[in-house]
């Protein structure tokens, strides 16, 4: 930002209103520090005696730089302005040379030069909100076509697909042909002056059920499968991503889910259930940062029951925080089929709290839990080991959630979380937010 300093100041300094009086008629111009101040008496007398020239200055400056009017981008300067500079700039040259002109550009320069700091900070937000607004037209649906993907697909078409799959990554092409192929559907945007170029991309599992667990939908199956129709009421958004970071922020998932649900209520008529089975980022993050202000006091617990504190003790042979810290940092503690039978019910009733009661300026903290709330879906259901990849056990413990959408009521839904901060959620989910204030102290 610094290189761009000079270009910064200068309409600044176009738009400062520098104000010289006119002189009266008949009045000479006086040539040396006092240039420009003569032609009264008040002007004699501040020219006279040692500190003449430091007053001149201050007489000057206080009569040329008068205080800043409010500061408006598309301002443009009056042509006064342009007189007032122009007989700024005369008296200017009517100092001395050396210390004369050096005290005044120092003054100027100190006083009334521009906070680069300020400017750069204001020029970035500035910045970012005009380019999300811009992006935000650019990208609006008008000019937005929905796209299927299947196996027929050009072959850089599905290796996009692949590469920019950010939430359950394609182990190879095999896996990229089960995505694609039978009870599977995915689509994506793409922009009407780039057509065939993924810019968001949605994956949805066609089930007879909703989905508790990530393995039944990306695990490998013969491809050849014929869809039967009765098989198929229920979709499953099981993965949302963008191709292009930078369109971050601008509005792409809630208008493609939208245009995806009546697509497939124009292919599936008897689809009535729609939901998603969600990841949970963040969540192991913020279980370790409790874990660890638990040990920092001996014997202090507010996670777990008594009899939930000796269980676990018993199987790792340690304090149940400090011991579950390093396990969950390092994921052996899935190696352990007593200690995950053990932590079932007070992971679900922290994961479920996690989601509903932790929040960020009111809404919910996990961004996942907020997109879908946004949406107007509900916060349906906590399964236990859904995701037991390596990624899903470092980020939520292996749970995923399903938030349901209930088309008939998704507008209501969404304005009342936007609204209120209230968060709509099944009987499931606040029971163990129930469990979790009746057995924890935080």
């Amino acid at each position: 930002m610094s290189r761009l300093g000079p270009f910064l100041v200068a309409p600044r300094l176009l738009r400062r209103p520098w104000v010289l009086p006119r002189r009266p008629s008949g009045v000479s111009i006086v040539t040396g520090p006092c240039a420009g101040l003569a032609g009264s008496g008040a002007a004699a007398s501040l020219c006279s005696g040692p500190a003449a020239p430091s007053l001149a200055m201050e007489e000057l400056l206080s009569r040329s730089v008068p205080p800043l009017p409010p500061y408006e981008t598309r301002e443009k300067a009056p042509p006064p302005a342009e007189l007032r500079s122009a007989e700024f700039m005369r008296s200017y040259r009517a100092l001395e040379a050396g210390p004369p002109r050096a005290e005044l550009l120092a003054r100027l320069a100190r006083d009334f030069g521009v906070d680069h700091g300020r400017v750069a900070e204001f020029s970035a937000k500035e910045m970012n909100g005009m380019l999300k607004s811009m992006l935000s037209e650019w990208f609006s649906t008008g000019f937005l076509n929905l796209e299927r993907v299947t196996w027929q697909s050009p072959c850089e078409v599905l290796q996009k697909i692949s590469d920019s799959e950010a939430v359950h990554p394609v182990r190879n092409w095999i896996d990229m042909k089960r995505r694609v192929g039978s009870y599977r559907r995915c689509y994506f945007f793409a922009h009407c002056a780039i057509p065939g170029e993924p810019l968001i991309v949605l994956h949805v599992a066609l089930t007879n059920e909703i989905s508790s667990s990530i393995q039944a939908i990306v695990k490998e199956v013969p491809p050849l499968e014929t869809e039967d129709m009765n098989k198929i009421t229920t979709a499953i958004f099981y993965s949302i991503s963008l191709t292009q970071q930078g369109l971050q922020g601008v509005e792409l998932g809630t208008h493609l889910i939208k245009r995806v649900v009546k697509e497939l209520q124009g292919e599936f008529p008897q689809i009535k259930v729609f939901s998603s089975l969600s990841p949970i980022p963040g969540f192991t993050k913020w279980l370790i940062g409790l874990l660890s202000s638990q040990t920092k006091e001996q014997g202090r617990n507010e996670l777990f029951t008594d009899a939930e504190c000796k269980e676990i003790s018993e199987i790792t042979g340690d304090p149940a925080a400090e011991k579950l810290k390093r396990l969950l940092t390092n994921n052996e503690w899935v190696r352990s089929e007593k200690l995950v039978k053990a932590l079932h019910s007070p992971f679900m009733r922290l994961c479920a709290w996690y989601l509903y009661g932790e929040k960020h300026r009111g809404y919910a903290l996990n961004p996942v839990a907020n997109f879908h709330l946004q949406n107007g879906a509900v916060l349906w259901r906590l399964n236990w080991m859904a995701d037991t990849s390596p990624r899903g056990i470092t980020a939520s413990c292996g749970m995923m959630v399903n938030y349901r959408y209930f088309l008939e009521d998704t507008a209501s839904i969404s304005a009342g979380y936007l609204g209120t901060k209230h968060i709509k959620a099944s009987e499931q989910v606040l029971s163990l937010v129930s469990q979790f204030q009746q057995n924890s102290k935080l």
